[in-house]
């Protein structure tokens, strides 16, 4: 009986408060080091949920864009992100649920820096690997607060980019 409502309790303090996850300590922060820009790229395809609530690619990727750039930090083309060293990318991507006792949305909201590395017991292999990520879930009954919240998470990228790549 104890652990049921220990478990309903972490439920509703998940769903009510959200939860955060970050791999954002100084190995992660010194992967985004040197770089001269990164490309944005949106998961795709979003839930039906999401783009019914009024969430877009097109949104996600114009909210990302402009907080990037509004913080100095540049934004590769399709072109440019081809010839960058390592294809630096930045992906985000809320996974939405409508519906439930609740009516809101319950969502996880992830934010990954990927770029390709080299194992480094054969050098010569290169793979896309997450370098940099953090998460959030929660509970809302709006979903511009879900948008708000990317914005959040983004702030946190931006701070580890900046931390590792001072504005001259």
């Amino acid at each position: 009986m104890k652990l049921r409502a220990f478990c309903a309790l972490a439920t509703l303090l998940t769903v009510t408060c959200g939860i955060s996850y970050a791999q954002d300590i100084e190995q992660t922060r010194n992967a985004l080091k040197g770089l001269s820009g990164v490309y944005v790229m949106p998961e795709t395809p979003l839930e039906p949920d999401a783009i019914a609530g009024g969430l877009s690619y097109d949104a996600i990727r114009t909210d990302v864009e402009l907080k990037l750039r509004q913080a100095g930090i540049r934004v590769l083309s399709g072109d440019e992100w081809e010839r960058a060293p390592g294809k630096p990318y930045l992906q985000v991507w809320p996974r939405v649920l409508k519906g439930g006792v609740l009516g809101g949305y319950l969502y996880q909201i992830t934010v990954e820096f990927k770029q390709h590395v080299s194992l480094v017991r054969t050098s010569d292999i290169k793979v896309f690997a997450v370098t940099w990520s953090t998460e959030h879930m929660g509970y809302t009954p709006d979903l511009k607060d879900i948008r708000d919240r990317m914005k959040l998470l983004l702030d946190k990228f931006i701070d580890a980019y900046l931390s590792v790549n001072p504005k001259k």
